[in-house]
């Protein structure tokens, strides 16, 4: 249907530029991950990189394709009200007053601050909980689409030119709240995914990653978090230990977690892969230190004497 086809342009829209500045960023931490070794062109980051980094603009330019995410957005935003009734709009009011309320004057934060009587741990499970990570995440799409609704609001029935001065000072928010909204879909995916049925362990290893996924985003954006008065100061404090600790926990399952998407020999391509860095290295080392047991290895020029 016209709709159906709509929810997937959309979907693509929003996925396509996450998909692949990701990609950018993962072979930009890649390639420093080898040091100078990631230059080499026998060991590809940098070719790929190269091949890859087309793809921010190529079949839809990245920011253009957030713009038509967040226009779809302030639609479906708008068409909720052409269909509300009085009593709608009447709770819509009080549900915005009571956002103002709760989170604009500190008692939200006050009520975690309380919850949480200064434990990390309580705050920690605060966090890891899925039910808190979909709200923040969730909650924050919702209020950056329902501000830009409110500086948007009335543009459409001034002159073009007046209209698009106005949409278009808003450029950064509309890309912003996409992204955002692309974010909230990854990790509700993710989520969708842990539903099936999985031995207990690999369960536990997909949640922390799930979890690293969903509280980096909240990382990320803490400032916003924060100055909304969605997170206290305590619970804000407690994010980067707790991804720390996430991490840590992950790391003896990363060699799994990366063989789990079965790369080949076929994409396995880059001489640094199969560990042949590693070997180089040991034979270097052997032979420096079988030079020196000989006698044979240069002197170190500090350790010559003035007119030696």
């Amino acid at each position: 249907t016209d709709a159906d086809r709509q929810d997937l342009e959309t979907l693509a829209a929003a996925l396509k530029p996450l998909s692949t500045w990701h990609a950018l960023d993962t072979l930009q931490e890649c390639r420093g991950a080898c040091g100078g070794a990631g230059f080499l062109a026998g060991n590809r980051p940098a070719l790929l990189r190269a091949d890859l980094d087309i793809y921010a603009t190529f079949e839809g330019d990245n920011n253009v394709l957030l713009q038509l995410v967040a226009k779809r957005l302030l639609a479906d935003y708008a068409q909720e009200f052409r269909r509300a009734d009085f009593g709608v709009l009447a709770r819509w009011v009080a549900a915005q007053a009571a956002d103002v309320t709760l989170h604009r004057t500190g008692l939200r934060r006050m009520a975690q601050t309380v919850a949480d009587s200064g434990s990390g741990k309580k705050a920690a499970n605060y966090l890891k909980d899925e039910g808190t990570q979909r709200e923040l995440l969730t909650g924050r799409v919702g209020a950056m689409v329902a501000e830009l609704a409110g500086a948007l609001r009335g543009a459409a029935r001034l002159p073009p030119d007046e209209s698009a001065r106005i949409f278009n000072r808003h450029q950064h928010e509309l890309t912003e709240a996409a992204r955002a909204h692309g974010e909230l879909l990854q990790w509700e995916a993710f989520t969708r995914a842990l539903e099936g049925g999985r031995d207990p362990g690999t369960l536990e290893v997909l949640t922390w990653l799930r979890d690293l996924f969903g509280l980096g985003l909240v990382e990320k954006h803490l400032g916003w978090y924060l100055m909304h008065g969605r997170l206290s100061a305590q619970r804000a404090r407690t994010v980067g230990p707790y991804l720390n600790r996430l991490l840590h926990r992950l790391r003896p399952h990363a060699q799994d977690l990366t063989d789990a998407f079965g790369y080949g020999p076929g994409l396995l391509r880059a001489a640094i892969a199969p560990g042949a860095e590693g070997l180089r290295q040991q034979e270097a080392i052997a032979c420096i230190r079988s030079r020196r047991a000989s006698g044979s290895a240069p002197v170190p020029g500090k350790h010559l004497r003035p007119g030696a």
